[in-house]
């Protein structure tokens, strides 16, 4: 069964503007999405480019849906 997860900007950093959100489905686990997983979430959904390092929980809310 797939967990599905959303991650809000808390914090802007370049063109991710605080507010936008992604959805991101993972079905091998039930952990929070990784650093590249919210990376491509991110360039699929608003064609903007997210720093790996700049994923952690500063900068982004990850909620369990």
């Amino acid at each position: 069964m797939a967990n599905l997860w959303k991650v809000t900007v808390r914090k802007e950093s370049g063109k991710v503007v605080k507010g936008m959100s992604v959805e991101i489905a993972i079905s091998d686990r039930s952990s929070k999405p990784r650093a590249k997983e919210i990376v491509n979430a991110f360039q699929a959904k608003y064609n903007v480019e997210v720093s790996e390092g700049k994923c952690s929980e500063s900068y982004f809310d990850v909620e369990k849906i």
